[in-house]
């Protein structure tokens, strides 16, 4: 008799229509960096909901994943070729620590910290990590608590980009440092306490087929996305 596959059909759906939502992002962007377009808009709003709403997605699946070790291996590999493809596509724009790079951190600190986590009251959990992501959500950009406090100049001449202080000089073609997106990855985390979704059969429409296998797209969307476009417009 075969067994039939239950997926927590909201979650893949959620992840999904931010994928698809990515695509365009990411088309749009390309469009406009490396073929001449100009849509005389700014994006930010828009990619700053898709990433939003991914590391969101990712907290809360975190209570559905078991072997974070493999996790953790499969993002650091997939961080190690976006790094060297976006260095050989175009230096300036190379990605150095991305939103993949912040996912592999992310599992490395869940692992290191996750039997502690557990123990905190989901509330909170929720609260506190909330406040400390507002607060501190423009770290990387030299200020923190909404621009009323500068940190010392001195830890960013140290170049910790990893933890959101970079230098002068750092630039990266997509940046999420651990510091303030952690606390975005917990929120998502502490909001599994509040908001229930139930195992169903596995939903088959595209949304959902895209949502569960959003780390391969992700990898490959803009392979594609360049491919098409060098089709089209010539490189």
């Amino acid at each position: 008799m075969d067994t039939i596959k239950k997926r927590y059909n909201a979650i893949d759906f959620l992840r999904g229509f931010t994928i698809i939502n990515m695509i365009i992002y990411h088309g749009l962007f390309d469009l406009e960096n490396f073929y001449g377009f100009n849509f005389d808009h700014n994006f930010y709003y828009y990619q700053q909901y898709i990433c939003i709403s991914f590391i969101l997605i990712s907290g809360y699946s975190t209570h559905f994943s078991n072997n974070f070790k493999k996790k953790f291996l499969i993002l650091c590999g997939l961080s190690l070729l976006i790094t060297l493809g976006s260095y050989v596509f175009s230096k300036e724009d190379a990605i150095y620590f991305g939103i993949i790079h912040f996912f592999a951190g992310a599992t490395l600190v869940h692992m290191l910290i996750k039997k502690y986590i557990k123990k905190i009251n989901p509330k909170l959990g929720l609260i506190v990590n909330t406040i400390l992501f507002v607060c501190l959500k423009r770290i990387y950009y030299g200020s923190i608590f909404f621009g009323k406090l500068i940190p010392p100049k001195a830890l960013y001449d140290l170049n910790l980009f990893i933890l959101g202080l970079p230098s002068e000089n750092f630039s990266s073609g997509d940046y999420f440092p651990l510091i303030p997106w952690i606390f975005l990855f917990y929120m998502g985390y502490f909001l599994f306490d509040f908001i229930k979704f139930t195992k169903k059969e596995a939903s088959h429409n595209i949304i959902n087929i895209m949502g569960r296998h959003s780390l391969l797209i992700y990898f490959l969307h803009q392979i594609l996305l360049i491919g098409i476009f060098s089709l089209i417009f010539g490189f």
